[in-house]
């Protein structure tokens, strides 16, 4: 949908990338603003760096987002550190989850009012989707399962709010 609109976008599948705990080492985020690991989120940094706008889409677990995505949230804290300034981006949050919306809700608000409200990200869309709770392979089941009925013109239009952002 972004290339559509004239936005270049690439898709980073955080399962596939090497990315560390965080140890907490307040020696190199708080006194050098940088993480002393190497692993994939090196290159993370550069590119999130470099967006205008972030996507974040996440699978709800017991109401949070998934390990993988804490382990990013919590490597991000260099910047929160070195108080990057990422005012001038813009995030579009997107949580799935098979629980009812409540809960996949609340998902959706822990990434928006505690990760990018603590970044000073601003947040233009946000929004979550029903899953079923066995996809069996299924990637596309939020589109099929008869669960999100407005789903293309819901994206759409987030899409739209994000263009919109990052045009001025």
């Amino acid at each position: 949908m972004l290339e559509n609109k004239g936005v270049e976008s690439e898709i980073i599948l955080l399962y596939e990338k090497n990315i560390e705990r965080c140890d907490g080492c307040v020696e190199n985020c708080n006194k050098k603003l940088e993480c002393n690991k190497s692993d994939d989120m090196q290159e993370l940094y550069g590119k999130i760096k470099a967006a205008s706008g972030l996507v974040f889409v996440v699978p709800s677990y017991f109401r949070m987002p998934p390990g993988i995505f804490k382990d990013f949230i919590d490597r991000c804290s260099v910047f929160y550190t070195a108080k990057a300034d990422f005012s001038g981006k813009r995030a579009v949050v997107i949580a799935v989850g098979a629980d009812d919306v409540i809960n996949v809700n609340m998902c959706l608000a822990n990434i928006t009012e505690n990760f990018c409200k603590a970044l000073g990200l601003p947040v233009i869309a946000a929004q979550s989707f029903r899953a079923n709770s066995e996809l069996g392979g299924n990637f596309n089941d939020i589109f099929e399962n008869g669960l999100n009925p407005d789903i293309n013109s819901d994206l759409e239009k987030m899409v739209q709010a994000l263009v919109r952002s990052i045009a001025g």
